[in-house]
């Protein structure tokens, strides 16, 4: 065999051999002060963990009151420090590892991506203030992987506010050691100056795809977004984690996967079509680190066939991430994967001293 062929055979072997994804689970949010600690949310945890999942998020959310506010305010809305600890406790108990995703939101419902704060040097004060107190959550907790910020368009995109962003993760990595990442909006990623100062390139990936509810049209229009993202992973170095994927139950809402608003009639076969199409899409490239779905409701009972939310449980689109989750916890898929990764070793290390392999 030639050198020439070995190296074409080496780029013909399958996708697990070159590269697992790492972290593939649910976000499993907190909309109130105590909800954590329900008996309601330990089953549904639990029930989250027996779908194959490796990873949870736990995102308890600070509130903003207006759009040009400059401090954040804990509210009843707001999971207590004491019920967080214990979840993730709770989550690494059932075998997860563990994403901490504080969020900042807008009492009155301004979206975060819009924000003008009147006072952006105090903003960045408190936001420093709010950041590094979850960070120290992380840190005693062991949480595996940290978020610096999610969907701050208007703060975080284009070279404005760089320096404070690199300031914000310079006094984060001094007090968490673990991973670090930012959640970019789907539409803004290319456009955020940190990410070579990260762990990963993290996108929302709410991205708009035609195709109704057939997987392969939509795939094809997922794909359209490769060339950008693969732009900023080659850019920065970072292996890629879509901090968040998710789509409603609902007819049209491939067009508009982030929207919560009930816009068409309930559809679970969209969801899963979409659901099978980012798999198709996205989970063969090199530098794909995971997924983590929004959302896993703290309602055991959330979802089913008439349910129009984001959340799959009792859905189809559940049995897609089952299965998917299966493929990557099974040992033989593992074991393959090694054998030929060794074979690949000795390939290579053939080629490279130059004796020829008959």
């Amino acid at each position: 065999m030639t050198k020439a062929a070995i190296l074409a055979a080496l780029l013909l072997l399958p996708a697990a051999a070159r590269a697992t994804p790492a972290i593939y689970g649910f976000t499993f949010p907190s909309w109130w002060k105590d909800s954590y600690d329900q008996p309601a949310a330990k089953t549904s945890l639990a029930n989250l963990a027996k779908t194959g999942a490796k990873w949870v998020a736990l995102i308890p959310v600070q509130y903003m009151k207006r759009k040009d506010s400059t401090t954040f305010d804990v509210t009843d809305q707001t999971a207590s420090d004491e019920s967080l600890r214990r979840t993730i406790r709770d989550a690494k108990a059932l075998g997860l590892s563990v994403v901490l995703k504080p969020h900042v939101n807008c009492a009155d419902g301004t979206p975060t991506a819009v924000i003008r704060p009147r006072d952006e040097r105090a903003w960045f004060a408190s936001y420093r203030e709010f950041l590094l107190h979850y960070a120290t959550i992380a840190r005693e907790e062991r949480v595996e992987l940290f978020v610096v910020g999610t969907e701050l368009f208007s703060m975080a995109a284009g070279p404005v506010h760089e320096r404070e962003w690199q300031e914000l993760i310079g006094g984060v990595r001094a007090v968490y050691p673990g991973k670090l990442t930012y959640a970019a909006n789907w539409y803004d990623f290319a456009l955020i100056p940190f990410w070579r100062s990260l762990d990963y390139v993290g996108i929302d990936g709410y991205f708009p795809a035609v195709g109704g509810k057939h997987p392969r049209l939509m795939a094809a229009s997922l794909r359209a977004y490769l060339p950008a993202i693969r732009a900023v992973v080659h850019a920065s170095g970072k292996p890629l984690l879509f901090t968040e994927v998710g789509i409603a139950s609902q007819r049209g809402a491939n067009r508009k996967p982030w929207s919560y608003r009930d816009f068409g009639p309930v559809d679970a076969g969209v969801q899963k079509a979409y659901f099978e199409a980012f798999l198709d899409a996205f989970s063969r490239e090199r530098s794909f680190a995971g997924f983590i779905q929004w959302c896993w409701d703290l309602n055991p009972d959330a979802g089913g066939p008439n349910d129009k939310s984001m959340t799959v449980q009792g859905k189809p689109a559940l049995d897609v991430l089952e299965k998917y989750f299966a493929g990557l916890n099974a040992p033989a898929l593992d074991a393959r994967a090694a054998e030929t990764a060794g074979a690949a070793r000795k390939a290579l290390a053939v080629v490279e001293a130059g004796v020829p392999v008959e």
